[in-house]
């Protein structure tokens, strides 16, 4: 079964929710994961806006990215914010995307809720592409 592991530094919302929305769509079909080199902040709304897309039963879990080099994954999904200098890798991951989200903990306080809706929604058609790649 292909490995798929999703990181942020933080191992925060954008991370768990790239977890969670796999798990929704292909839980059986791949091994998920997600983890983060310094795992803290915030994950207020993360659950509410995933059960707004039907995922439900969203427990947080902060997993540092020391406890997933083994095995290394088959895909490695970075969803870190553009250019923030400390996205994670893991050695021997047989492929790398880049999925840049920007930092919920950057916005506003009255913004966070949309701007997780805003991930949220990204991480979808991303992960859709990602299991259902068009033909060429």
């Amino acid at each position: 079964m292909p490995r798929i592991l999703f990181v942020d530094p933080e191992h925060g919302p954008r991370s768990q929710m790239a977890e969670a929305l796999l798990g929704q769509v292909a839980a059986g079909q791949y091994d998920i994961g997600s983890a983060g080199t310094d795992p803290s902040g915030t994950l207020d709304g993360v659950a509410s806006v995933l059960a707004e897309v039907g995922v439900t039963g969203f427990v947080p879990t902060r997993r540092p990215i020391t406890s997933v080099l083994e095995p290394p994954p088959d895909i490695l999904v970075t969803v870190c914010e553009e250019g923030c200098g400390s996205c994670p890798y893991v050695p021997g991951s047989r492929h790398v995307e880049r999925w840049p989200q920007p930092d919920p903990a950057e916005a506003p306080a009255d913004q966070r809720l949309e701007t997780l809706r805003g991930i949220r929604d990204d991480l979808r058609r991303r992960i859709r592409e990602l299991i259902e790649p068009t033909p060429a």
